[in-house]
């Protein structure tokens, strides 16, 4: 049922926002209905200062993509708005990243929008976007085709950090006759009539749906405010599981220690891994499970994440970590050596040897420096890297020497190596303690030291 009153526009939307506290909206105008209704209503509740427009360029549809712009630029030239224009290469994108040209062309907005809140620190600074309760609705039926938890029905949030959607309490129909008693111009997306996108065939079919029973859009609003009541004492649960089981989690990069017996205890199971671990990519129950029951030592990978069976706990943690396995940290000079660039905390000295009374400890050493050969680099471990530790017989492979010593999977990815010039390890450095190669050590014959403290 369309509400006849343009005033009720307004008063839902400041009731539902508090404007007061909003330092600047950065309006998402594609051009369309939606949006333009939305920029108007926008202009009747702020200042000019306090608003701004972003259009995305998708150049999709040529001429008339480019007649969107135009559009777009004019009305915000008359209005005296700022306005971000941002043109996108949708097609080549889309096929780098294997995506479809809606997916890529809403990764690509996103990543935009995002970029726009980084700029201006994110504090007080929204994208305002032209969701509407239909959009919502179809959202609802497309999850429910695919496949999907309560979640999944909700729709599209009203609000969602720093982007906002004004019109979602507001259907389709309603704000077209907002357009008209308002004089709103807006252009036509023709390609919101093509069927060859599910969305659109999804959409064209519930519009004749949307006529034959009236009062539907009052149900599914009661449906999806009783579905969000839901959601919200499931996601209070799961915070409280995660809770107890939790040993310890930091963040950036994000490592969080798991008491993984206590999952074993939760019923339903396999409902409850889903809701844990499927927001760090784990969707697969069954690995999850083996996982439990698996041997120290094993782990399985998402896209984003590792979960490691380490002893007596599990340990989550985002594979940042392991993005500089590859890296090398050059010294090329001692004297100009800047320590806050190394991933480790790591001093050098040189000096002449005066006695035999130097004694190397677990973050002290003293190293022969005729022996160092510049530059020298900082690394983690790779296959085939072998040294003679000290107080030893003959060399070890590097991989043993972890075995042997039991160091976990991520303490393997995170002790670090100092290489010497010509690739020989001169010194193990980690939290399970440092160790000197037995050819960097001091002999009768050193004349020069390089000390080290870690």
């Amino acid at each position: 049922m369309v509400n006849n009153s343009s005033n009720y526009f307004l008063e839902k939307i400041k009731k539902d926002f508090s404007f007061e506290k909003i330092k600047k909206i950065c309006v998402a105008v594609s051009g369309g209905l939606d949006s333009m209704v939305l920029l108007n209503l926008l202009l009747d509740i702020l200042s000019i200062k306090k608003l701004e427009v972003a259009h995305c360029n998708f150049g999709l549809r040529k001429k008339e993509s480019n007649d969107d712009e135009i559009f777009v630029k004019r009305f915000c030239e008359k209005k005296n708005i700022v306005l971000h224009i941002k043109r996108f290469d949708t097609i080549n994108f889309s096929k780098e990243k294997k995506l479809s040209i809606q997916m890529a062309a809403r990764k690509l907005r996103y990543d935009w929008f995002n970029s726009l809140l980084k700029k201006n620190d994110s504090c007080g600074y929204y994208i305002a976007l032209g969701h509407h309760l239909n959009d919502s609705i179809e959202t609802f039926f497309l999850n429910i085709l695919r496949g999907t938890s309560v979640k999944g029905l909700l729709g599209i949030p009203k609000k969602n950090i720093n982007f906002i959607r004004p019109l979602s309490y507001f259907t389709k129909n309603e704000i077209l006759h907002y357009s008209k008693i308002k004089n709103i111009n807006w252009r036509l997306d023709s390609s919101n009539l093509e069927t060859k996108y599910l969305r659109n065939k999804l959409r064209l079919a519930l519009n004749g749906f949307y006529s034959s029973f009236p009062l539907f859009f009052n149900g599914i609003k009661k449906t999806i405010n009783y579905l969000q009541s839901d959601n919200f004492i499931i996601e209070d649960k799961i915070k409280e599981i995660c809770e107890n089981i939790t040993i310890e989690k930091n963040y950036d990069p994000l490592i969080w220690k798991i008491q993984y017996k206590k999952l074993e205890n939760l019923i339903p199971l396999s409902f409850y891994l889903f809701k844990i671990f499927s927001p760090y990519g784990f969707r697969d129950i069954n690995s999850l499970k083996s996982l439990i029951y698996s041997q120290s030592g094993k782990y399985i990978v998402s896209n984003k994440y590792y979960i490691l069976k380490n002893r007596n706990h599990w340990i989550l943690f985002s594979n940042k970590k392991l993005g500089k396995k590859w890296k090398n940290y050059t010294i090329q000079n001692i004297k100009k050596f800047d320590k806050n660039y190394f991933p480790i905390k790591i001093d050098f000295s040189i000096q002449l040897k005066k006695t035999n009374d130097y004694y190397s400890n677990n973050n002290h050493f003293f190293v022969d420096f005729e022996k160092i050969k510049f530059p020298l680099y900082i690394r983690t471990w790779r296959n085939g890297d072998y040294f003679y530790p000290i107080n030893m017989k003959g060399k070890k492979k590097l991989s043993k020497y972890y075995k042997e010593n039991k160091y976990s999977f991520l303490e393997k990815e995170n002790t670090w190596l100092l290489i010497n010039g010509n690739n020989n390890i001169v010194l193990v450095m980690g939290n399970r303690g440092n160790r000197l190669d037995n050819r960097f050590k001091i002999t009768e014959q050193t004349k020069k030291i390089l000390e080290i403290k870690i």
